[in-house]
């Protein structure tokens, strides 16, 4: 499979080959600086996505992979499982948390892992190259290629993004497996494979469709289909560890109803305009204005000029030919998969989406940034750059250190950023009380909750704010309670412990300081951590609603700003349940429920801010987001509540559970 050069003066044996790790590592210190100088108190491109990673990165050096104790980390409280709204980022894990066991900072290690990330993709692309071509020079310009495309500039936010190396080794294993039938391939394939998707959930979807390409072409069916079926075993070995994973995902979102719809996929698809678009950061291209984050998606020019060149000059015949061949095609049809799916999947459409030939598979329906299969047509053009210049300077090794040198320039030149974007991290929130809550407002404000949670950290007390992926039910609840500025939804979170609330220095700050001002039990402790500190003292825990059976025989019927339930006689009510549907926007400001022995003379049973009621609904049933109410046995025949937008059939009576 290998074309061997070892005349080149960047062949594996030649005194340059050998300096390539350090020329690698030089360049990507150039590339990310001045981030060297500040690994410890800066971090890069955005107050969000960065905070988050190194939020996981410090959880999960404190907490066993793949454990209960991962998926439970001390944020969105008082929600379970909060780790399965994102990227649960486990693979970092082998690199970042023997950083934090030996005293670095998780900053640090977020940015050390940033700096590998781009550093030891170089290496596997070269390592990938010079297996199957012997070139040092093409080598050399596949790690470039890949290490430094403009694509990376785009995703500079989202570490686990970049963390790809594991792909290349993953396809160099496959590689060198059907070449000499080593078993020992099939371990780095594997491992390699297992890796790259605890460490990336999208690649966890999107890499298998390139490696069933890949079977698919370079398997000799006739010859030796047991190579594929070698494949096809290793492949499912080491998926294992991933089953309680998905399983995890699956029941968590499934619980509390998260979904992504076709309409999201399709705002993250990519268009034939998003192949225009360079990042903003790149130094030598004109930035576009565009819809997502996620829409650089630039190649640029000359790992395609490479290409274009050696098909030009028919180079596409032998080993390297084929490969050639191989990876330029897999870096069309991956970036065709970045278009997303057809508006309707039962459609003409999806005939020429070739994103729908896969969407229907479990998994495909949920990934919302389906523009990231782009991170894979970069590795195959890189990889296809780096053949191309193999190809082109087989048996010229004087042509190889001038295109060698040449396309080096035009790679980097490519994918060139400007100084690095760097940001200070949130200061640190002191919080003596060790059985405290925390809540920073205004709690709808992304980069307040993100920093919320880093400050978590430091304080390691459970953080009520959140940023993930998904937003859960409750947290829904809190920001519609809060909106409404009702205080309800702050006494159930300060049940049985105190509460500490930071009001960050935003435009909204008067309006959340004066709201805690009005609060009982709130004491203002001071300025801290950015803005304001509050302390509201716990409250008492309270009773909930008593079981009850329900009363069949009621007779539910809307009666103008009411819904009335008739039970058929006085007897005993228990309580009575609302069920919103998560519409909370239909509840009036006060619940108010009123009971009735004759239906013409009403009192009132119960009148409450519902904002507590719904934030322990969304808790228990986060699909139904029921508000149960307790009447205390009161004796009617009639009961009212002031909610008609839900309809008659979104209330139950409930009595004692005895015949009365």
């Amino acid at each position: 499979m290998r074309e061997e050069a070892p005349d080149s003066p960047l062949a594996p044996g030649s005194t340059r080959a050998r300096f390539a790790p350090l020329v690698y590592l030089a360049l990507t210190l150039a590339w990310v600086w001045p981030l060297p100088l500040h690994l410890t108190n800066r971090f890069t491109h955005d107050p969000g996505d960065p905070l988050l990673e190194t939020y996981l990165i410090w959880w999960n050096a404190h907490a066993r992979p793949l454990s209960d104790a991962m998926w439970n980390a001390p944020y969105y409280w008082p929600l379970r499982d909060a780790v399965a709204l994102t990227e649960h980022g486990a693979g970092m894990s082998i690199v970042s948390s023997p950083v934090q066991w030996l005293g670095g900072s998780p900053l640090l290690a977020y940015n050390l892992l940033l700096i590998g990330s781009i550093w030891w993709s170089a290496l596997a692309a070269h390592a990938l190259v010079r297996r199957l071509t012997g070139s040092g020079a093409g080598a050399f310009c596949a790690g470039l290629a890949y290490a430094f495309a403009p694509y990376r500039a785009g995703q500079l936010a989202h570490l686990h993004v970049l963390l790809t190396w594991w792909m290349p080794l993953a396809l160099l294993g496959l590689h060198a497996y059907y070449e000499d039938g080593r078993r020992r391939w099939l371990l780095l394939f594997g491992a390699s494979w297992l890796l790259q998707a605890l460490t990336n959930g999208y690649f966890l979807f999107f890499f298998p469709v390139l490696l069933g390409c890949w079977v698919l072409v370079w398997t000799p069916w006739r010859l030796r289909p047991s190579r594929a079926v070698a494949v096809a075993v290793a492949f499912a070995v080491f998926s294992l560890p991933l089953v309680p994973v998905l399983l995890k995902y699956y029941t968590v979102q499934q619980r509390l109803g998260l979904a992504r719809t076709r309409g999201e996929m399709q705002m993250y698809g990519a268009t034939w305009a998003s192949f225009l678009h360079p990042s903003p950061l790149l130094l030598l291209w004109t930035p576009h204005e565009v819809l997502t984050q996620e829409d650089f998606l630039f190649p640029g020019v000359t790992a395609i000029a490479l290409i274009l060149a050696a098909l030009a000059c028919r180079r596409g015949r032998g080993p390297t030919g084929r490969a050639l061949l191989f990876y330029a095609s897999a870096a069309v049809l991956m970036a065709w998969m970045a278009a997303g799916p057809a508006r309707e999947q039962l459609s003409l459409a999806t005939l020429w989406h070739a994103y729908g030939w896969v969407s229907w598979l479990p998994g495909f329906a949920g990934l919302r940034a389906v523009e990231r299969f782009f991170m894979l047509a970069t590795l195959c053009l890189s990889v296809a750059a780096g053949l191309s210049v193999a190809a082109l300077t087989a048996g010229r090794p004087r042509r190889a250190l001038v295109l060698g040198i040449v396309a080096s320039i035009g790679l980097l030149a490519d994918g060139w950023i400007r100084a690095m974007p760097l940001g200070a991290p949130p200061s640190v929130l002191e919080v003596p009380e060790r059985n405290a809550r925390v809540l920073e407002l205004p709690f709808e404000d992304g980069a307040v909750s993100v920093a919320a949670m880093y400050r978590g950290m430091s304080h390691r007390l459970p953080v009520i704010n959140g940023y993930a992926g998904y937003v859960p039910p409750h947290a829904d609840v809190i920001a519609w309670a809060l909106r409404r500025r009702d205080p309800t939804v702050l006494t159930e979170l300060r049940r049985g412990h105190p509460l500490y609330v930071l009001v960050a220095s935003t435009d909204e700050a008067p309006a959340w300081t004066a709201f805690l001002d009005g609060q009982p039990e709130t004491t203002m402790l001071g300025v801290e951590g950015g803005g304001r500190l509050y302390r509201m003292a716990p409250a008492a825990y309270a009773a909930g609603p008593r079981p009850g059976a329900a009363i069949a025989d009621a007779l539910a019927r809307v009666d103008g700003d009411w819904i009335v339930a008739d039970v058929g006689r006085a007897r005993a009510m228990r309580g009575l349940e609302l069920r919103t549907g998560g519409n909370l926007v239909r509840l009036p400001r006060d619940l108010r429920i009123d009971v009735s022995v004759d239906g013409t003379r009403w009192e009132t049973a119960f009148e409450e801010r519902p904002g507590g009621m719904a934030l322990l609904g969304a808790l228990q049933q986060p699909l139904v987001i029921p508000l149960r109410v307790d009447l205390r046995d009161v004796s009617a025949r009639y009961v009212r509540v002031n909610a008609p937008a839900f309809g008659a059939k979104a209330v139950t009576v409930f009595g004692l559970g005895i015949r009365d």
